[in-house]
């Protein structure tokens, strides 16, 4: 009789035992539910999303495409539930190609909750000029002498023109060879007059014009002011380049 009494107690106590235990894990179950309503975490797709706009709206260029690539998040934690904004600030260096970094303040419901570090290496492909011939030291550039291609702008210099018309009329300062990615420092103003050319020189008021020769004294450029003799009081004066046969005076 004592063996199957027991036999009994022993199944109802390990019963009683797992039923407790179960009870015990269900509840902590809840407790951590619990503990994670309300919260939300940014994902991923996100930030790279928040990092690409960021980009594009700060090259002010729809003719660029930009990859990024190693894209690193430090510091993103779950915030509370409500409506998620953004606000970024770069770090470092202000170039937006090669190695870029962020810093992105979260807000929710216009409450700052968070800070999070983004990186990541940024290749963008961008039309910019190349020579499409050869050109030799003083040549004066026209259009036809450029082009514009598309190339990653990440590993060149940030002087890289890509505005055909930032150098038309302007000259080569040295040899430059077919298919040459183009840069500021590699072109000068084109000189209009230079020195020695014989000018007129021309004042004006209202109806009244006066003209005198003169003799350039110094290279001059489309608009600017050249040291200019007047051949007639061998005066040494100062005039407004207007082209390469006139300059002006103000009467």
């Amino acid at each position: 009789m004592k063996k199957c009494i027991c036999n009994i107690i022993i199944p109802l106590f390990i019963l009683g035992f797992y039923s407790t235990s179960t009870d015990a894990a269900s509840g902590k179950g809840e407790l951590q539910n619990v503990s994670k309503q309300g919260y939300q975490t940014v994902s991923e797709a996100k930030f790279r999303d928040v990092f690409r706009k960021y980009l594009y709206r700060n090259l002010n260029n729809s003719g660029c495409d930009v990859v990024i690539s190693r894209m690193k998040i430090n510091g993103n934690v779950t915030v509370p539930e409500g409506k998620i904004s953004f606000k970024e600030y770069q770090k470092g260096k202000r170039r937006l190609e090669g190695q870029v970094s962020l810093i992105i303040v979260i807000k929710v419901n216009d409450v700052v909750r968070s800070k999070v570090k983004l990186s990541g290496w940024v290749d963008i492909f961008q039309p910019v000029v190349c020579a499409s011939r050869d050109l030799k030291r003083g040549e004066k550039i026209s259009k036809d002498d450029l082009y514009l291609v598309k190339r990653n702008i990440s590993h060149l210099s940030s002087k890289i023109l890509t505005d055909v018309n930032k150098i038309i009329g302007f000259m080569a300062k040295h040899n430059v060879k077919k298919g040459t990615s183009l840069k500021e420092w590699m072109f000068e103003k084109y000189p209009i007059v230079d020195k020695g050319d014989i000018v007129t020189i021309l004042a004006e008021s209202g109806d009244l014009k006066v003209t005198a020769p003169g003799r350039i004294l110094m290279k001059g450029y489309n608009g600017e002011l050249v040291k200019v003799q007047n051949l007639m009081s061998k005066k040494e004066i100062y005039a407004k380049v207007v082209n390469g046969s006139i300059v002006t005076v103000d009467f």
